[in-house]
């Protein structure tokens, strides 16, 4: 487990709180742990609740839907709320997944982002899963957007 001072807790809350949604942190004041943060999937699951079921991911992408997704990429904007717009919450959250582990954007980040699109995506069977039912295929979309990434600005 992780551990975390309550200096860099008050200083860094963003950043902390988005190692928090990957893995339990314990944090630590004076050299004793005094609290810890767990990622909220750990209280997801009451007894008897269910959460609401999405709509399967999509089987296909067409290249227009594709286009989109490596816009969205391109652009930076790593905003939850721009994300959650742009189309199924698990296909995109094995898309940010994707991304972390290929060092094409801020991991730390990518990893918050695929937690809050699709609780537990950051575990390793979970992402796997991803990757043999996912439409998105990294073999394709990563040339694709790694050519992308380094286009001058301004140009389509």
């Amino acid at each position: 487990m992780e551990t975390v001072d309550a200096t860099e807790l008050k200083n860094n809350l963003g950043g902390v709180l988005a190692r928090a949604v990957v893995g339990k942190l314990a944090i630590r004041k004076h050299g004793r742990v005094i609290a810890y943060l767990v990622p909220a999937r750990e209280f997801d699951a009451k007894p008897g609740m269910r959460r609401p079921r999405l709509a399967p991911m999509p089987t296909s992408l067409s290249r227009k839907e594709e286009g989109r997704l490596l816009d969205l990429v391109a652009s930076g904007d790593f905003r939850l709320s721009r994300w959650k717009r742009a189309g199924h919450p698990q296909l995109l959250a094995g898309m940010a997944m994707m991304l972390a582990a290929l060092d094409l954007a801020d991991r730390e980040r990518m990893l918050a982002l695929a937690e809050q699109l699709h609780p537990g995506m950051s575990r390793l069977e979970v992402a796997s899963r991803w990757l043999e039912a996912s439409p998105l295929k990294p073999d394709r979309f990563v040339p694709m957007l790694r050519a992308r990434l380094s286009r001058p600005e301004g140009r389509a």
